[in-house]
């Protein structure tokens, strides 16, 4: 784990020290110039010094426990714009936790691109692969600080049917696993959020080409569908970049962070949607359909709706 560059990752690792010193007695002691360090920018050598100190606590047997089939089992997993972080954890009697493995990895420039509900689904999905030999015919706790996750996830009727493609697939290979979903405050998620702004450089894994494999399918299976279009998928790409409010739309997405939208405002349609919405080589998706900007809309309509003309036998 690398030191805090900006005040961002500071936060984080500081939510970090929060989480586990409800464990380790006075850990919040070796926080002091760390937390000086929020109003000002100057990374001393005491500050290093708690850093390191920190750290080592952290990877010492105070918190770190060996695998116990006997015991509960808790997967943490959180997503930053740049990484996604994972914890698999013992839940003891005292209600404690003590960590049994740390994974984190660097988003690719494409995941980069994913809504923020897709970056919170894809580190659940990197986590249960990533613990597969633990959790795969037991059952585990999975937790996430993104509500909208747990009516998707944790549907036990099945896959909601306004769910992005991606979830939708994602949510598919969960089934696979025997869990119960929990939604935790971000400021109580300390120990998955600061692993995934704290993060190594990406180095490629198994788990990583099952899940690019789906990416694979789902952009292949909407090329095809545009094949059938009256418009090229380079011609809604170009029409959408043009497009003043799908380009708004698609950074809110991809984001998260969407504003209060007035009804009055031509975004509201697509707020009221946004736990739908995905974005594909620049193109924004509903669910597995692709948005036709309005450059276009006149020339696929036309296209479905034009009269048929009888032709002289």
């Amino acid at each position: 784990m690398p030191p805090p560059k900006d005040v961002s990752q500071l936060s984080a690792f500081l939510g970090l020290v929060n989480f586990y010193g409800n464990f380790v007695k006075d850990l919040h002691n070796l926080r002091v110039s760390l937390d000086a360090l929020t109003k000002k920018d100057a990374w001393t050598p005491a500050c290093q010094s708690s850093f390191d100190r920190i750290k080592a606590i952290l990877k010492s047997d105070l918190l770190l426990t060996h695998y116990d089939p006997s015991l509960p089992i808790v997967v943490a997993a959180d997503a930053s714009n740049s990484g996604i972080g994972a914890v698999l954890s013992h839940q003891f009697p005292d209600g404690s936790e003590k960590v049994i493995y740390h994974a984190s990895r660097t988003l690719t420039p494409a995941r980069k691109k994913y809504s923020q509900i897709e970056k919170e689904a894809f580190a659940l999905i990197f986590a249960v692969q990533k613990f597969h030999r633990f959790i795969h015919g037991r059952h585990f706790i999975l937790k996430t600080d993104h509500k909208p996750l747990i009516s998707i996830f944790g549907n036990k009727k099945g896959v909601p049917v306004y769910s992005a493609n991606r979830l939708q697939r994602w949510a598919t290979m969960l089934l696979n696993y025997n869990f119960s979903i929990q939604y935790v405050n971000t400021k109580d998620f300390g120990q998955a959020d600061a692993l995934s702004r704290l993060i190594s450089p990406h180095t490629s894994e198994p788990e990583d080409r099952v899940i690019a494999a789906i990416d694979t399918e789902i952009t292949a299976e909407i090329l095809d569908n545009c094949n059938h279009l009256p418009v090229s998928f380079e011609a809604i790409q170009t029409a959408t970049s043009d497009d003043p409010i799908l380009t708004q739309v698609i950074n809110y997405t991809r984001s998260g962070c969407w504003p209060k939208i007035d009804r009055n405002s031509p975004l509201f349609h697509y707020y009221n949607r946004r736990e739908s919405l995905s974005t594909i080589n620049g193109c924004l998706l509903t669910s597995s359909r692709i948005v036709i900007p309005k450059l276009l809309t006149r020339r696929v309509l036309y296209s479905y709706t034009k009269p048929i003309v009888d032709r002289p036998e």
